[in-house]
């Protein structure tokens, strides 16, 4: 059984101009423990796909399953990192990564959620920060802190929309680095010691993406969309064995081949839709 199951998911937007379908008839399932990456050119869904699986809003036909349940709301089994930083201005980066961890550790001790937040702010780089408010951090730092937050609720699914786009290039790389040695199961990275995922603990992952680079290094499988409405259009699974060489990875002629594949895909979708 996979862990997230989408089933003909539909979903509508209303308005006074009449009704916009942002989703129709979208299946796919997520094996436990798979990383799965989704790219398309803009409006084609993704997002709204992503909120769905969050319980963040519901859908018009279909459904979600998550352990073959299905999903009416959010859940302490889901984590979500949106494209823009979701902080509350008035805590601290440290606080702002404990609230989180709150909400799915509701019996771990406040002294014991601050630590753990302040070595996952390490982990983004902002352990000399992690006193600061959102308003003294500029936008990628911010986006850091959420990214924190969500890899220190250790969650078993992460859903990730766009997560490093407000990142400079250097920290987007350091970034995506940490991810995958974290989903590897790492436990050492940024977890505090004896905690954190281990091989057999692989974290169920949905990210999005418009990167394709990125999405080959990170997925297991990518899920192409096509827009008006948003649909699956094609899902390719990324053969490079783990763990993963960037700069390897990207001199070989399998990986140029796989690149060119998903642009030739990506833009004549977008090409068809002029």
């Amino acid at each position: 059984m996979n862990k997230i199951e989408v089933n003909r998911l539909t979903v509508q937007y209303r308005d006074g101009n009449g009704v916009f379908t942002a989703l129709e008839d979208v299946s796919f399932g997520v094996e436990k423990g798979e990383f799965v990456s989704i790219i398309g050119s803009s409006g084609c869904g993704k997002s709204t796909l992503l909120g769905v699986l969050g319980g963040l809003r519901g859908a018009d036909a279909g459904e979600v399953l998550i352990d073959g349940k299905k999903v009416s709301g959010p859940g302490p089994d889901r984590s979500m990192v949106f494209q823009h930083y979701s902080l509350f201005p008035w805590m601290t980066a440290r606080n702002n990564v404990a609230f989180g961890i709150k909400q799915v550790k509701k019996n771990l001790p406040r002294g014991e959620r601050l630590s753990r937040a302040a070595v996952f702010l390490a982990g983004v780089g902002l352990e000399n920060f992690k006193n600061k408010y959102p308003g003294q951090l500029s936008g990628g730092m911010r986006q850091r802190v959420a990214i924190a937050r969500s890899l220190a609720m250790d969650t078993e699914i992460l859903l990730m929309d766009e997560p490093f786009g407000a990142v400079d290039a250097r920290n987007r790389t350091i970034l995506q680095e940490l991810l995958l040695r974290l989903w590897e199961g790492a436990g050492d990275v940024v977890y505090p010691p004896g905690e954190g995922p281990r091989p057999r603990d692989r974290k169920t992952v949905v990210f999005v993406t418009h990167d394709i680079d990125e999405a080959i290094l990170l997925a297991d499988r990518i899920i192409m969309m096509s827009n008006n409405p948003g649909k699956i259009y094609r899902e390719i699974a990324v053969p490079f064995e783990r763990p993963r060489n960037r700069a390897l990875l990207i001199q070989t002629p399998e990986y140029t081949k796989l690149r060119n594949e998903l642009l030739a895909l990506f833009f004549n979708d977008f090409g068809s839709a002029i």
